[in-house]
């Protein structure tokens, strides 16, 4: 009677704990999915399935955690704004123009941060860890930018400025991101570990 009920026990507590550590499992995998937004579901269809991007997505929350992103002063945070609306307003006169140089901008602005520039892949997949909710609208600003180089005249002004407006969500967010600028006042060797 006594082991009956110590095996009895035993089993109760392992289903305790296998439910636990189920339901911990499940929540951290919905919380990747929140972060990551829908890029979850585009890394989800490129990797085949939920487990792959599951996994796909820890190696990039490893790999981000790996970096080191470099704030950019008050002063350059200036300087990419002025220089990002000098481009914008020559948009409606060159739209290829445009779209080239806020393309090369953003470039410079996530060298400066520290995200990978030599690897577009890895770029992307860096920068879904913290911008996930804006990375569709980059990746098609991108596919317009090289249907242009490709041909100028082959979009129209419209699909151009909707790449405009993509670049500049991903530009606007890169500076509002928490870090991503050190205050005025302060030096930068203050603001990093």
């Amino acid at each position: 009677m006594i082991t009956a009920a110590i095996i009895t026990f035993i089993a109760a507590v392992l289903f305790i704990a296998v439910v636990a550590i189920s339901g911990r499992r499940d929540h951290t995998r919905r919380e990747v999915r929140t972060a990551f937004g829908p890029e979850y579901d585009r890394v989800r269809s490129e990797y085949g399935g939920t487990r792959a991007a599951d996994r796909e997505l820890a190696r990039r929350n490893q790999m981000h955690s790996r970096m080191r992103l470099e704030p950019i002063s008050a002063n350059d945070r200036d300087l990419y704004i002025s220089s990002w609306e000098r481009l914008r307003g020559g948009f409606p006169e060159d739209p290829a123009f445009a779209l080239a140089g806020v393309e090369q901008l953003l470039g410079r602005l996530l060298e400066a941060r520290g995200y990978p520039v030599d690897d577009r892949g890895e770029q992307l997949a860096m920068l879904s860890v913290e911008h996930g909710g804006v990375l569709a609208g980059y990746r098609q600003a991108l596919w317009v930018s090289e249907r242009m180089r490709a041909d100028p005249a082959s979009m129209p002004v419209e699909v151009k400025r909707e790449a405009l407006m993509q670049y500049q969500i991903l530009f606007d967010d890169l500076l509002t991101t928490r870090g991503a600028v050190v205050p005025r006042g302060r030096r930068q060797s203050e603001a990093t570990p």
